[in-house]
Order: C-alpha cells, then sequence, then structure tokens
C-alpha cells in the first residue's frame, strides 16, 4: 500500500460495527462516486476560497469515516492552508488529494467493495 492510501482498518471496522456491511459499503460507494466529480470544481473554486475550505471539510471528514488517513490529512491540510495558500498551492494541494483519492478509490474496489476487508 502507499503513502497515499494510509488506510486504516480498525475505523472502517467500527463503521461496519456501526451500521452493518451492507450499508458501510453502500455508503463508501457514494464516497466514491461523489467524491470522484469533485476534484475538477476544487481546482476551479480557488477565487472562492470558503467554497474551496468547505469542499476540502467535506472531503476530508467523509474520507477520516473510511480510515483513508492520507487523503484526510490532505484535505485537511487545504482545508487549513485555504485561506493563505497561492493558487498554485492550492492546485498542487489539489492534485496530492486528487491521486491519493484515486488510490483509494483502487484500494477500495480491490479490497473492500469486493468482499476484502469487510469481509474478514
Amino acid at each position: 500500500m502507499t503513502d497515499l492510501v494510509q488506510f486504516d482498518e480498525s475505523v472502517y471496522q467500527i463503521l461496519i460495527s456501526e451500521l452493518g456491511e451492507e450499508d458501510a459499503l453502500e455508503v463508501l460507494r457514494t464516497f466514491l462516486d461523489d467524491t470522484s466529480g469533485k476534484f475538477g470544481k476544487l481546482a476551479a473554486k480557488f477565487e472562492d476560497r470558503m467554497e474551496l475550505k468547505r469542499e476540502a471539510h467535506s472531503i476530508k471528514s467523509s474520507a477520516a469515516t473510511f480510515g483513508f488517513a492520507a487523503l484526510s490529512r490532505l484535505s485537511r491540510e487545504l482545508e487549513l492552508g485555504s485561506a493563505t495558500m497561492e493558487p498554485a498551492q492550492m492546485l498542487e494541494m489539489v492534485r496530492r488529494m486528487e491521486a491519493s483519492f484515486a488510490q483509494a478509490a483502487l484500494f477500495a474496489e480491490a479490497n473492500l467493495l469486493k468482499g476484502g476487508v469487510a469481509a474478514a
């Protein structure tokens, strides 16, 4: 697993214990579907720093819910820096978040949605 994923299985297992496996998987699918389209929008929102901050916060919180620590950490950095970062810094952070999300999505598809960790 790469540093871009940093999956915390214990966090995901807590979600399963709270929601049940089927609902946890459904919520995970929704997160993956909803988040995949956000990065292009983030890159276009550098002028609206409050909106950028809200989107970063949303991704941060959702990623943390599923145990995707790296994506949550990167999103937190953008959330906290959104007021002071230069556009080039924000773009770089969005690109790093997008790469982390892509790795998390691949990990989820291979290990969670196909009966991996959740079935353990």
